[in-house]
């Protein structure tokens, strides 16, 4: 007998989509609860920008990697949280659509830019 994992049924097109799009970048956050990080996402997307980044080579037993899915001219932008633990995927987050300022702002905080082609 198999169960199947429960997803919500407006992130299953989202997910569909997320995978379609044809770039990708990660960067990394320090560690905080699953179900805090989701509830403050869910609240607000823009408090993204109150986490801290990860120095990944100190800090890598346990980390959030944010996944951004972007097309050629960043005009649909979708992101996701994945937590590693020990080198690990052991969490993934929901996928959510974030505007082109915010991915930017994000960004800043790594010292990284986008370039639109």
């Amino acid at each position: 007998m198999f169960f199947k994992k429960k997803t919500r049924e407006e992130e299953k097109p989202l997910a569909k989509q997320a995978k379609s799009l044809t770039n990708t970048k990660k960067v990394q956050f320090c560690y905080m609860k699953p179900k805090e990080l989701e509830n403050m996402l869910s609240d607000d997307v823009d408090l993204v920008l109150t986490l801290e980044p990860v120095n990944y080579y100190a800090e890598k037993n346990r980390f959030w990697q944010c996944i951004f899915f972007f097309d050629r001219d960043c005009s649909e932008i979708i992101m996701r949280f994945e937590l590693f633990e020990n080198d690990r995927k052991t969490y993934s987050g929901e996928y959510r659509r974030i505007s082109k300022e915010l991915f930017e702002k994000i960004l800043m905080k790594f010292g990284q830019r986008i370039s639109i082609i």
